[in-house]
This record gives structure tokens, sequence and C-alpha cells, in this order.
């Protein structure tokens, strides 16, 4: 019985030892593999999480970028741009119809800009008809109407009162044409100026750059807020009729 029991503890040990050279060590490493795998995978799983919340975060931004930008073309385009584009409209169909009733072909170039003076209103009224010496007095007086308003300094007046909407260098523009047009030789409120002719010269520069960059901006405001606009008209400045 001794024996049998001797016999079986050195088999017990026997197939310990065969279990702990074979198994256990290829058992642990494979506990170990899992264990990294299980790391990895957390690790993956929080940087893929961070990449997504980085993305979301760009898209939002991009987003109210992209919604920004499109709010404010369309507040440049409908509290500035179709005022002023409404008066270059009326020029270049002034500079048509003069060209049809009086056969008068002023270009671009020549003429950046029509307009069309105010209308005179006379007024005669007899002073003292009692009297022999009685006498008319006369006045003229200047009538504006919504045609004759639409004109260049009312055009760079506009721009400057809503300059939170024009861009920088139409701006720009419009504050050099004032200033130009207090020593411009067209301005009624000026006489004999000491540098009329250098203002002469600056006028027509500024105000034929004035009409271009609106023109172009007008049509860039369309196309961006996907409406109708014509590309010759983005390219040249020019508007056509």
């Amino acid at each position: 019985m001794e024996w049998l029991i001797i016999i079986l503890n050195a088999a017990f040990v026997f197939i310990l030892g065969l279990f702990i050279k074979n198994y256990l060590p290829s058992y642990m490493d494979k506990k170990g593999e899992n264990l990294a795998t299980k790391k990895d995978i957390a690790e993956i799983t929080r940087r893929t999480e961070e990449v997504q919340q980085e993305f979301r975060q760009e898209i939002e931004k991009y987003t109210s970028d992209l919604h920004f930008k499109y709010d404010f073309y369309y507040k440049q385009y409908s509290s500035l741009y179709c005022k002023l584009y409404e008066i270059i409209i009326q020029s270049e169909y002034v500079r048509h119809f003069l060209g049809l009733t009086d056969g008068n072909k002023f270009t671009f170039d020549e003429v950046p800009f029509i307009e069309i003076s105010p209308t005179h209103r006379v007024t005669r009224q007899l002073v003292c008809p009692t009297s022999e010496s009685a006498k008319y007095s006369q006045s003229t007086e200047d009538i504006e109407t919504p045609i004759s308003k639409f004109n260049k300094k009312q055009l760079c007046d506009y721009i400057i009162e809503n300059g939170e909407y024009a861009t920088q260098e139409l701006l720009k523009k419009a504050v050099s044409y004032r200033f130009a047009y207090s020593n411009y030789a067209g301005n009624p409120e000026v006489n004999n100026s000491s540098c009329e002719d250098q203002a002469n010269n600056e006028e027509i520069q500024l105000i034929r750059d004035i009409v271009c960059l609106i023109v172009k901006d007008y049509n860039f405001l369309r196309k961006e807020l996907k409406m109708e606009y014509n590309e010759n008209e983005i390219k040249t400045g020019i508007l056509i009729l």
C-alpha cells in the first residue's frame, strides 16, 4: 500500500513537472498577449475618439465660418451693393439714351459716370403792384427727383454711410473721392480752388475705379450667393445693359 502511494505521488510530481515545463509557459505567454492586445485596443480606441472629437470640432468651426461668411455676403448684397448697382444702371442707361437721341457716344473711359442735373423751377412774383415802380422778382429753385439724386456724390456718401458692408478697397476709394470732390470743378460749392486741376484728374480716375469695383463686387456676391451673375462684369467691372 505504501509503495502504491509512493508511485502515485511520483506520478503526480512527474505530471506536474510536465505541466510546468510545457503548458504553463505557453499559457503565460498567451495571457500576456491577451493583456497586451487589450491595452492596444484601449489605446487605439482612445486615439480614435480623440481624432473624431477633433474632426467634429473642425467641422463645427468650418460650418460656423461658412454660415457667418454667407450671412455677411447677403448683408453686403442687400444693404449696400444692390443700391449702388442701381445707380450704375441708371448712369449706363443715360449713356445709352443720349446715344439714341443726340448721337452722343460717350465712352466709359471718357465719362465713367453720367448723372442727371436737378430740374429748375423759376418763380416770378410781382412786387408792389399798386406802385408806379412795380417790379417782378424772380427766383430759381432746384428740384431734386429720384433720378437726379442718383449722382456721384450720393454714390460715395452712401458707401461711406454703410462702410461696414463695403470692401476695404471700395471704402478707401469712396473716402478719397469725397476729398477730391471738395476741390473738384464740378462741385457747385467750389469756386477757383487752388488745386482744382489735380482734383479734376483725381475725381475722374476715382469715380471710374469706384464704378468698376461696384460692378465687380455686386456680381461676385451674386455668384457666392448662388444667384444669377455676369462673368464679364466680374472681369471688366463695366456694366452691360
